[in-house]
């Protein structure tokens, strides 16, 4: 039997061995390592006033999958990003233009310390030195009394991220992300009242920062399949 047949009967009868549907087109490569960044997360009166204190969450290790495919010049990051603390409490004050506003809140970044992300970078192409936009959804959520009645809610604060690639291989992808330190316009988060996730101006400050990373190349499942179950298969059928 020629060892042609024998590579279909084989992926026929081993699990592993069939077409791989959704990323079928798109290199694989693993990352895991640091990522300098933070966001604030705050709840301030709405207008010109008193700065509430809020807090800082600290970006920590990020660990993700990437999906590189070439032919379309797109690049998909699967995972998630630690942050520190998780949550926080402070108080809510009312300023110039807010006199008499009161209250105090405790926010939770996150779930159980990290944030998912699934986020595409279009037009990525290789070595061409131009960066790519998509954004992280930094999901937030919390509870609190504010003017003598209790509250509750849950919203989201989105960074606006770049990434530059670098380099690809057969090994590996070399890759840079930032976000441009700044400022986000917020909004009105809580139902009933005028709070809203930022300072006094109604913003809320973010920065992350990642210098030629280096993800490694995962092996394809069909390779994996192939030898690592494959070959005895070809000596039963080389034997027949």
């Amino acid at each position: 039997m020629k060892i042609s047949r024998t590579l279909q009967i084989a992926a026929t009868l081993i699990p592993g061995l069939a077409p791989v549907t959704g990323h079928a087109q798109s290199q694989t490569y693993y990352y895991s390592g640091p990522v300098s960044g933070y966001t604030g997360v705050d709840l301030s009166p709405d207008g010109m006033g008193y700065d509430s204190p809020g807090y800082d969450v600290t970006f920590g290790t990020l660990t993700e999958t990437l999906y590189y495919n070439p032919a379309a010049q797109t690049l998909e990051q699967v995972g998630s990003v630690t942050v520190s603390p998780s949550s926080g409490s402070f108080n809510i004050e009312g300023g110039i233009f807010t006199p008499g506003e009161s209250g105090s809140a405790t926010l939770t970044v996150g779930n159980n310390g990290s944030v998912s992300f699934d986020n595409t970078f279009g037009g990525f192409a290789i070595g061409s030195g131009v960066s790519y936009g998509s954004s992280l959804s930094v999901p937030v959520s919390g509870s609190g009394i504010y003017n003598g009645e209790a509250f509750s809610g849950s919203w989201n604060i989105y960074i606006p991220l770049f990434a530059e690639p670098v380099a690809i291989s057969l090994t590996s992808l070399t890759f840079s992300e930032f976000a441009f330190e700044g400022a986000q316009q917020g909004s009105l988060v809580i139902p009933g009242t005028d709070l809203v996730d930022g300072v006094s101006d109604g913003t809320y400050y973010y920065s992350w920062q990642q210098e030629n990373a280096v993800a490694s190349a995962v092996p394809e499942p069909n390779s994996l399949a192939l030898f690592g179950l494959g070959l005895p298969a070809l000596a039963f059928w080389r034997r027949r």
